[in-house]
C-alpha cells in the first residue's frame, strides 16, 4: 500500500504550486496579477511564498507537523532551503500551467 508522508517540505511544494495555479487561472485574481509591472508581480510571488513557508515553519515549531523542521539554527537551514524548493516548484509550475493567449490573426 502507498503511505504519504505529510511533511513541511512537502507542504510547501504543494502550497507553492497552488499559489502559481490561483495568480494564473482564477478570473478575477488572474486578471488583476496581469495587469501588474514584472517588478510588481516578483514581489508579490516572493511575498506569497515567503508567508507560506512562515506558516509553514511556524506550524512545524509548535508540532502541528512533523519532519525535518526544527527552532533553532538548523532549523534556519531547513527554512531557506523551502523557500528555495517553493521558489522553483512555484515557477515551474507556473511555467508549465500558465494559460497561453492565442494570437489573433
Amino acid at each position: 500500500m502507498f503511505a504519504l508522508n505529510v511533511t513541511p517540505e512537502l507542504l510547501t511544494a504543494v502550497f507553492a504550486a497552488l499559489l502559481a495555479i490561483l495568480f494564473d487561472w482564477f478570473p478575477p485574481v488572474a486578471q488583476w496579477y496581469d495587469t501588474l509591472s514584472v517588478l510588481k508581480k516578483k514581489q508579490i510571488m516572493a511575498a506569497g511564498l515567503i508567508l507560506i513557508v512562515a506558516v509553514i515553519y511556524g506550524g512545524a515549531c509548535v508540532s502541528i507537523f512533523s519532519g525535518t523542521v526544527t527552532c533553532d539554527k538548523a532549523g534556519i537551514t531547513s527554512l531557506v532551503y523551502s523557500i528555495l524548493i517553493a521558489l522553483g516548484v512555484n515557477q515551474g509550475t507556473h511555467s508549465l500551467a500558465k494559460p497561453v493567449k492565442e494570437l489573433a490573426g
